[in-house]
């Protein structure tokens, strides 16, 4: 095996070796355990292809440029698409933390990269619409890939709904918020009672920390409705 399938075969086993993982842990993925192994292996297979297609590309353009010799020429394609997978994991993880400022700018590096990488390919390739879209996918595809295998492995969250209200006809009536309305209405009741107790207005005002003048208002409101 030569050290291009070495490093395919590396590539490969980091992008689906956690697929047991995945599997012994349902709650990350939404349908059936096949499901979840099935969608870990196609998309690390769609990221083996694209790496594949863009390391080709990129040590070609090395060689021909004169920019590296045919020995180190393979370490361009490593460079550039290998740093894309390390900001990619990086991001990850900071997102798992918690730390958006973080997982921003460590996107904002795999954006930089993959746009340098799709430049290099194009580059490389012939002159013409068609060459130069098809030079372009597989930078794009393996960004889109590795994005899309670490969101397989974020962890699957529920919103919860807020509790409903409780209908006021089930709290307690100590527990009620009373209105402006209903505490003046109790209030004249009680002024009411303490005077046919005998309690003078000045008294009843301080018991009930409101002005005489209004406990002379509910007494004639009661003489008025008798």
């Amino acid at each position: 095996m030569g050290a291009d399938e070495w490093l395919y075969a590396m590539l490969f086993w980091s992008m689906t070796h956690t697929s047991n993982l995945t599997a012994d842990s349902p709650a990350n993925f939404e349908g059936s355990r096949w499901v979840a192994r099935a969608t870990v292996a196609m998309v690390g297979f769609l990221g083996v292809a694209s790496f594949a297609l863009s390391y080709e590309a990129l040590r070609s353009l090395a060689i021909e440029t004169g920019a590296l010799s045919a020995s180190a020429a393979w370490l361009l394609p490593i460079l550039v698409d290998g740093a894309a997978i390390i900001f990619s994991l990086s991001a990850f993880q900071a997102s798992a933390r918690g730390a958006e400022k973080d997982r921003r700018w460590f996107f904002s590096l795999v954006v930089v990269i993959t746009l340098v990488s799709v430049a290099f390919n194009v580059a490389h390739a012939k002159k013409g619409i068609v060459p130069a879209a098809i030079a372009s996918l597989p930078p794009i595809l393996l960004f889109a890939a590795f994005e899309s295998l670490l969101r397989q492995f974020k962890p699957h969250t529920t919103t919860k709904r807020p509790a409903a209200r409780p209908k006021r006809s089930e709290i307690p009536r100590d527990a009620r918020e009373t209105s402006p309305v209903e505490e003046a209405g109790e209030r004249k009741a009680r002024a009411l009672a303490l005077a046919v107790e005998g309690m003078s207005n000045a008294a009843i005002s301080r018991e009930l920390g409101v002005s005489p003048a209004t406990i002379s208002r509910y007494l004639r409101d009661r003489v008025r409705v008798s």
